[in-house]
């Protein structure tokens, strides 16, 4: 039998089971994941090039909905094919959960009030009004200019629920799959390996869509290249010491509504992307300086083996 990272850390399997050492030699596990990452790339990449050319090429918003799903749909379809289970006790939400998901909703809200209270305080990024988001005007225009408290509520829970499919759909790819293939595979550093191949796989869309900063794409995506891998480092520590994918799933729709949806809106209208942002530079250091300390501070919560 073979064992693979995501079922010891999620608990199938013990890290200290004498099957790791009497039946599954590292050798075996080892050829079995990057074989699994050879089929696993190829299906990224196919579905990735489909969805660019619909986002870039036609314009098509729903597409870049569907288009966050393309790493989970790619895990899916490898382990669909490689005819693997999928470890399902990475779903369940347990109390062990309550710190890392408190950690994984606040890490974003504390970035985002440093590094734009940072900004608005010194004045190199203006406050503005609160400008909703394309896809929060739309909800708001469907429940009219005096909404009632349950049409309010259920636009909420809607752009929540959103936030949190899309989220899972990549974390399913990266976190759930790519990540524990990459260990067992024994690719040097894998958090970051990870990180990195998470941030380029944005590239495309910002270096072949008209950039809306003062600076130049190639700047701005290497920002991002800093940002992101430095938030895949806290996901990845935060699925690797849980052995749960709630808790990456979480960082990861927090972050998308928090800094997107809410600190951004109050930036709207004026070229701050050199300070605020995903591609902004007090956003990339703050998440440098929140990956350091939560990976070096927070605990491992799964249950110890028995």
């Amino acid at each position: 039998m073979l064992v693979r990272t995501d079922e010891v850390i999620s608990g199938i399997a013990s890290p200290r089971s004498p099957s790791l050492v009497t039946v599954a030699s590292l050798d075996q596990q080892k050829t079995s994941a990057q074989r699994e990452l050879l089929l696993f790339f190829p299906l990224l990449v196919a579905l990735s090039i489909l969805f660019y050319w619909l986002i870039i090429g036609k314009h098509d918003t729903i597409a870049m909905t569907l288009f966050m799903w393309t790493p989970g749909s790619a895990a899916l379809l490898t382990r669909l094919l490689l005819r693997e289970k999928f470890p399902m006790s990475s779903l369940f939400l347990n109390k062990r959960l309550v710190q890392p998901l408190a950690v994984a909703l606040f890490t974003p809200l504390a970035i985002g009030l440093l590094a734009y209270g940072i900004a608005w305080k010194t004045g190199i990024t203006p406050l503005v009004h609160f400008h909703v988001s394309t896809n929060v005007a739309f909800l708001l225009s469907l429940v009219g200019a005096n909404p009632s408290l349950f049409a309010l509520t259920g636009s909420l829970l809607l752009i929540v629920g959103g936030e949190i499919v899309s989220a899972t759909g990549e974390e399913i790819g990266w976190r759930g799959y790519m990540l524990t293939r990459l260990i067992d595979a024994g690719v040097p550093r894998p958090i970051l390996v990870s990180g990195i191949i998470w941030s380029l796989w944005h590239w495309p869309l910002i270096l072949l869509t008209p950039s809306s900063s003062s600076l130049s794409q190639i700047v701005v995506a290497c920002i991002f290249l800093v940002t992101i891998t430095s938030l895949g480092c806290i996901s990845a520590h935060l699925r690797l010491t849980t052995g749960s994918l709630w808790p990456s799933i979480l960082l990861h729709a927090a972050w998308n509504g928090i800094i997107l949806e809410i600190f951004d809106a109050f930036t709207k209208g004026a070229d701050t992307s050199i300070w605020t942002g995903e591609s902004g530079l007090l956003i990339a250091c703050m998440t440098i300086l929140a990956a350091f300390i939560i990976t070096r501070t927070h605990r491992d919560t799964r249950k110890p083996p028995s």
